[in-house]
This record gives C-alpha cells, sequence and structure tokens, in this order.
C-alpha cells in the first residue's frame, strides 16, 4: 500500500510540473523551482517533468530549457531512505576500512543473536530489537562510534540518499511531503544539515540521523517475505521536520511550517 501511495506520489508531482510555466504554479513550486534552477527560470518556456523509469534515487526529472535536475521525493515522517543486502552492506563497510569485529557486532544486532554463557552464538534463538538493546547496548555503542566520522557519514550519504549503487548522477535535491504541502533541501545543505545530526545518544545502529537495521526480523513469521530479514534498512524518522528545522536556522523564511 505504501509502495503504491509512494508510486502516486511521483506521478503527482510530474503533473504539477510537466507542460507549466512557472506564473502557473503556486508560490511554493515557484520558489522551490526558482532555487533549483536559479537565474535560468524564467515564465518564457515551459518546464517539463518526467518520471525515472529506472530504480535510482532519482524519482522524477525537471527540465527547463536544457537543464536537467535529478530529485528525490519523500512522503511521510517515517522514511525507509535506503535498502541493500546484508552481505553487500558487510562488504561496504570493509570497503570503509571499519574492522571485521565491528562489522559482527552490527550483524549480531541485525540477526538478533542471543549468547549463551560462554559467549558463543545461540543459533536457536533470536532476540528483538528492544530485546538485543537491553542485553548487548555496549555492542551497539561500540559501532556506532566507529562509523560516526564525517568522512564515513559523507559516504554513506552519498550511498544512502545522493547517489546510490546503479546511478552516475546525483541528486539535486530532496522533495519531502506531497504537492499540496512539502519541502525541499538542495544537495549541498543536505550534507550539512545530516553531519550537524551527528550524536551518539542513539540506543540502535545509526549514521547521524538515520538509523540501521533489519527491513523485518520475522522472528514471528509475520513478514509477508521471509528475504525482508536479509535486507538491511536505513530509515530517516521525521526529514519534514529536520528540513524545516535546518532552513528556518539558515534564516530561510519561505519555508512552510504546516
Amino acid at each position: 500500500m505504501l509502495r503504491n501511495y509512494g508510486f502516486q506520489n511521483e506521478y503527482d508531482y510530474v503533473e504539477l510540473f510537466n507542460n507549466k510555466h512557472l506564473y502557473e504554479l503556486d508560490n511554493n513550486s515557484q520558489t522551490f523551482l526558482k532555487e533549483l534552477f536559479g537565474d535560468v527560470i524564467d515564465n518564457n518556456e515551459q518546464i517539463k517533468s518526467w518520471k525515472n523509469k529506472m530504480h535510482q534515487k532519482a524519482d522524477i526529472f525537471i527540465k527547463y530549457k536544457n537543464y536537467i535536475k535529478n530529485i528525490s521525493l519523500k512522503c511521510g515522517n517515517s522514511n525507509s531512505i535506503h535498502g541493500e543486502s546484508i552481505e553487500d552492506f558487510k562488504r561496504y563497510l570493509e570497503q570503509l576500512k571499519i574492522p571485521y569485529k565491528v562489522i559482527e557486532k552490527y550483524v549480531s544486532y541485525h540477526y538478533g543473536y542471543a549468547r549463551d554463557v560462554d559467549g558463543n552464538i545461540d543459533f536457536s534463538k533470536s532476540l528483538s530489537g528492544e530485546e538485543y538493546k537491553k542485553i548487548y547496548q555496549k555492542e551497539i555503542d561500540i559501532f556506532n562510534n566507529s562509523i560516526n566520522k564525517t568522512r564515513i557519514i559523507v559516504d554513506m550519504v552519498d550511498r544512502f540518499i545522493v547517489r546510490g549503487r546503479n546511478s552516475d548522477y546525483d541528486i539535486d535535491a530532496l522533495v519531502c511531503g506531497t504537492v499540496d504541502d512539502y519541502v525541499w533541501i538542495n544537495k549541498y545543505d543536505l550534507y550539512d544539515l545530516i553531519l550537524s545530526k551527528r550524536c551518539f545518544d542513539y540506543t540502535s545502529p545509526h549514521i547521524a540521523c538515520m538509523t540501521i537495521g533489519p527491513k523485518k526480523r520475522n522472528l514471528n513469521r509475520d513478514s509477508k517475505n521471509a528475504k525482508d530479514r536479509y535486507i538491511v534498512c536505513i530509515r530517516w524518522n521525521f526529514i519534514r521536520e529536520s528540513i524545516i528545522e535546518f532552513k528556518n536556522n539558515l534564516g530561510w523564511d519561505s519555508i512552510p511550517v504546516n
């Protein structure tokens, strides 16, 4: 259901911008496009927009004259930003020079591994996220302290939000909301926003303001897809609020608060 809603949201944005002149759009959309294209955009030519048919970070494209911008769309407050297999994620952490013992601390959390009195993994028992954190929070803290470095945060922003794993092109802006009520942040401000959210207070594995965990542990076999257990899911809660707070701190009074 959420996936279908997301697809509809993409088509709504295409319809909002495609074959329109700047003056035909609402004030918020005009401000967005002026920020996106700069002095290039005016009322003389029609805007074009279309959906990206490939599974990439850019959901839609917006074109004015010969300038094309890549736009990522998110709706709602609890957003899955990125997903990949746990094996790919482990290889990625290795490429970032994260020590093997630290990587395994995430893997244990991901699968909810319990240990016996000798410290060996008890494969017959899996813990929920909350159960795991109550017992092994110190191990999660070690993982978090290892990855929440500026270099790694920037690299993960590229992988999880800006470029992804299957594109040579970055997004130009991240838009959050529906066509009737949305906020946005451009690519370069996105790095500053996320770096400003770096902290070590999260109890879950995280990179800055984004949590890292299984798509679904499937402990009670209640997942529609058993493979969800093997997917690492990056989530960013309260994206809209984060964007508004960041831009308001910069003095961007044009950002709506509702």
